[in-house]
């Protein structure tokens, strides 16, 4: 799996964020304009982009602050540990999911899977590629076991 770019992931997200239902148009286009004018700026500049930061900031912009709109979100981002545990990583699923408890339509955003299975400098492995396969669906099943019964959610994991 080929290193992604964190702007083309925001892009991909500001797509999918647009099209839930709960955005307003003029948002989506305002973000495009937004991620056009940094790739040409980081082009001239050798700038980086957290992922992490970024993809909140996105949802915020699309759906408000909390509580102002109708589909609630939530953002985790897996930190980079050295023990990347499945107890870890359903105690902090969980936690996310509580905080969508009780909405009718809800978003679980995930970023930083890929870097916390994959750390800087080293390959992407077909025993990598399995274990990301395994966490993500292993996320997708939290999520859903954890989902309020009757709602809408949705997981996107970049």
């Amino acid at each position: 799996m080929p290193k992604s770019d964190p702007v083309e992931q925001l892009r991909t997200l500001n797509e999918l964020l647009a099209r839930t239902g709960a955005s307003a148009p003029d948002r989506a286009e305002h973000a495009r304009r937004a991620l056009d004018f940094f790739s040409q700026e980081q082009g001239a500049k050798d700038t980086t982009v957290s992922l992490g930061d970024c993809a909140g900031r996105l949802a915020r912009l699309h759906f408000g602050a909390e509580g102002e709109s109708e589909l609630a979100y939530t953002h985790w981002h897996v930190p980079t540990v050295e023990n990347f545990s499945p107890l870890w990583i359903r105690q902090a699923i969980v936690v996310e999911m509580k905080k969508l408890a009780g909405r009718r339509a809800a978003l679980l955003l995930v970023t930083g899977l890929r870097e916390a299975i994959c750390p800087a400098g080293a390959y992407w492995t077909k025993s990598r590629q399995l274990q990301y396969h395994r966490v993500r669906d292993w996320i997708d099943e939290l999520a859903c076991a954890w989902a309020t019964r009757g709602s809408q959610l949705q997981v996107v994991v970049l």
